[in-house]
């Protein structure tokens, strides 16, 4: 048996209130059966107030006492409405603030969807308000004058609006209960093993309730006739420290009561406040279910359980075909060791109880993927294997190591007492495989404890996160997590929130860096740059403009982009300058989407931006190889006519192929090759070997970057036609753009031609 396998579950209370708090909100409505009914009294008179409590202070209705709220003006009593969301009946005065305060607030309540609660209307001056208007012009349910009012009335009206919220109450109790138990059926079809079963039964059946459990136990008999053998699966309440005992070595339960249910059949045995229900499969096995709850059951309760248990039947004579996808389900197929579900399960169960001691940690295999091209995937998968064993060995079965990535393996520590080192020293020697031996390194990330009380999911991201970090620094080595590796992440999450704030106001800015043809010297075109500054600090393109695209917010600010390239264009036409081809950035996750190259095309021709003064920018780091659809979208633009320049060239990946699959009319020469051109490198550097791709291909070629005249004129004897650059000018503001345009000259050349 392995470590997954032998490891139980209970039921924490939590999970049931967690589950609870997500089946629907009417779980929390249905007041118990010592519960008072709360009845909200809105009247701006303090006697009004005082003699209701003095009238009703000893009546009990339906069995239960009344619990009255006060408030003193309409606006109270809405504010205390949207505060208690469990009040039945309303009483409220007509003339407060304003002769029709009431009838407003009557109007609101139900404007406002709130359909359960009973209103009883009482005024001090009826002819303000008729009754016979009122009552037909309004949702209340009764209209009393505070004169005829007597005690003997306001507890009648009240008797009467209460039983119809307890019928209203009922009715929706016995929907949502409906749509638990099939929301509960779904839930248990999907859980992939038995323990987890056991588990979600008890769960649902307290949600289907509505109840709290005292105490519950779900436990199976594998063979045919072997009752005596039910084994405690899960428990809840009193009855969780008994998970692995025989169910009839439990000394709390009615073990005559579970009888009866043996020889009962399918359907459930109640009595007082324990049910039981037991089904047996046709492979043999026996579930049997035995549920002790606080409050009493109505019919309704027991036909929700009958029809629960008969859904919950069919589950369990799946149950073998369930309980063999859990195996898988928690088992890597390719290594056959525990994989990331079964690392999720223990990191989750460990955080329900005391984390603190936790050790998490991350091993990754260094040099994985040379390792996968060079000697293919099967043998990898045996290094892998290796690791695992060498690991689980000295880690000892009350760890838990599971395969968490392609070439990570994930440990899991209770007790907190594995030394991190002892992982270190199994890298030392060599690991036999396939025969031979072969040295194996490996970068690890630990987090110790449950820094700041995180959930299972943050600690597994903090342990990812400190692997990340130790990786930049270098292959190998070993890092403990500290709180500051999250500023960034918290940073981030910060600013997206700020720049999609930003995006929405428009106070993002853009400005122009002119295009040079380095033939002729001369402005041919301008690139298109954003900017945002945040609380007066300008915010780096390099940090933001990456977050904005994983915030889908990059079409957004593509769109505004397109904008002010049309405000651009209208200025130069008022200062009869001629128009100049813009180059715009598209974002790797938009140009893969086809919705978005339609409304670029669309609000293109709206701005009157036709393939004369636009054209567009891809990065050469998005997966054009691998995305259909991301190639069909730039062929869609090459079709409307629109160039498309391929940027940052060399410094991504398959630039090439890229180049023969991808309709591009030129690069762009990344400015990190450009940066270091000088007089002793230019000969053999990348950027000679880029512009000569160009000319071969015969395609145009941008160097981006130029700073130096000495730059400058390397890149014309190279025969690179266009450059950008702060040689030039850096991106410029709509205003100084237009300026600087009418002023540009390089070496006493000026801009009468651009063509």
């Amino acid at each position: 048996m392995t470590h997954e396998q032998g490891k139980k579950h209970l039921v924490d209370p939590a999970t049931i209130e967690t589950w609870l708090s997500k089946t629907g909100s009417y779980i929390e409505d249905v007041p118990k059966t010592d519960a008072k009914w709360r009845i909200l009294v809105v009247d701006d008179d303090t006697d009004v107030h005082e003699a209701t409590d003095y009238a009703l202070s000893r009546v009990k209705i339906l069995g239960r006492s009344l619990e009255l709220i006060h408030a003193y003006s309409a606006g109270e009593g809405l504010e205390i409405l949207h505060q208690e969301t469990d009040i039945a009946v309303i009483l409220l005065d007509v003339v407060m603030e304003r002769p029709d305060s009431g009838l407003r607030l009557v109007e609101e309540i139900r404007a406002e969807g709130y359909r359960e609660q009973r209103i009883i209307l009482r005024t001090g001056y009826p002819g303000d308000a008729p009754e016979k208007e009122v009552i037909r012009n309004y949702e209340v349910d009764d209209y009393w004058s505070k004169d005829e009012l007597t005690r003997t009335r306001l507890v009648t009206s009240l008797t009467t609006a209460i039983r119809a919220v307890d019928y209203i109450r009922a009715l929706k109790g016995t929907r949502a209960g409906l749509e638990m138990v099939i929301e509960g059926t779904q839930h248990l079809y999907q859980n992939k093993n038995l323990d987890l079963f056991a588990e979600g039964v008890l769960t649902q059946l307290a949600a289907i309730l509505r109840v709290s459990p005292a105490g519950g136990i779900c436990a199976l008999a594998e063979l045919p006739d072997s009752e005596d053998e039910l084994v405690v699966l899960s428990g809840t309440g009193r009855f969780a420290p008994h998970v692995g005992s025989k169910l009839f070595e439990v000394d709390e339960i009615d073990k005559d009561l579970i009888h009866k249910s043996l020889r009962n059949g399918q359907g459930p045995v109640v009595s007082g406040d324990k049910m039981v229900f037991s089904h047996q499969s046709d492979t043999g096995r026996r579930l049997l279910i035995y549920f002790v709850h606080e409050q009493s059951l109505s019919r309704q309760d027991i036909v929700l359980t009958e029809l629960f248990v008969t859904n919950l039947a069919i589950c369990f004579d799946n149950l073998a075909l369930i309980t063999e996808l859990g195996e898988l389900a928690f088992v890597d197929q390719r290594v056959g060791i525990p994989n990331q579900n079964a690392f999720d399960r223990e990191l989750m169960n460990v955080t329900r109880g005391d984390s603190n001691h936790t050790l998490v940690a991350m091993v990754a295999i260094e040099d994985a993927a040379e390792l996968v091209v060079a000697f293919g995937v099967n043998y990898f998968e045996e290094i892998m294997n290796a690791v695992y064993q060498r690991l689980h060995r000295i880690a000892g079965n009350t760890v838990l190591v599971a395969r968490v990535a392609e070439y990570t393996l994930g440990l899991v520590d209770s007790t907190g007492k594995f030394e991190v080192s002892a992982a270190e020293n199994i890298f030392d020697e060599p690991f036999e495989v396939a025969g031979s031996p072969v040295v194996v390194r490996a970068t690890i990330g630990v987090v110790r404890g449950n820094p700041q009380g995180r959930r299972s999911s943050d600690i597994q991201r903090a342990a990812r996160l400190t692997l990340l970090k130790q990786k930049q620094k270098g292959p190998g080595g070993t890092a403990e997590f500290e709180s500051s590796m999250a500023d960034d992440v918290q940073d981030s999450l910060r600013l997206i929130g700020k720049l999609r704030q930003a995006v929405q106001d428009r106070v993002l800015t853009f400005v122009f860096q002119p295009k040079i043809r380095l033939a002729s010297e001369r402005v041919v075109g301008y690139e298109v740059l954003c900017r945002w500054t945040d609380d007066g600090v300008p915010v780096s393109p390099g940090r933001f403009i990456p977050l904005a695209e994983r915030a889908g917010l990059s079409d957004d600010i593509t769109f505004q982009c397109l904008e002010a390239v049309s405000d651009l264009n209208r200025s130069l036409q008022q200062e009869n300058l001629p128009a100049l081809k813009a180059a715009v950035n598209l974002a790797a996750h938009d140009i893969g989407n086809m919705d978005f190259v339609e409304q670029l095309l669309e609000a293109c021709h709206r701005l009157g931006l036709g393939p004369e003064l636009i054209c567009f920018e891809i990065t050469e780091t998005q997966h054009f190889t691998n995305d259909g659809d991301a190639t069909a979208c730039v062929q869609k633009l090459a079709e409307e006519g629109f160039e498309l320049w391929l940027d940052d060239f060399g410094t991504g990946y398959s630039s090439l192929t890229h180049l023969d699959i991808l309709p591009v009319c030129g690069i762009k020469i990344d400015k990190s090759f450009i940066s270091v051109l000088s007089a002793e490198n230019h000969a053999t550097h990348v950027a000679e070997t880029a512009a000569g791709i160009a000319q071969t291909l015969g395609i145009d070629c941008v160097a981006e970057g130029i700073e130096t005249r000495e730059q400058h004129k390397f890149c014309q004897s190279l025969g690179v036609e266009f450059a950008q650059g702060f040689l030039y000018s850096a991106g410029l503001a709509p205003d100084k753009f237009v300026a600087w345009l009418k002023d540009w000259n390089l070496n006493g050349r000026t801009n009468d031609d651009r063509n």
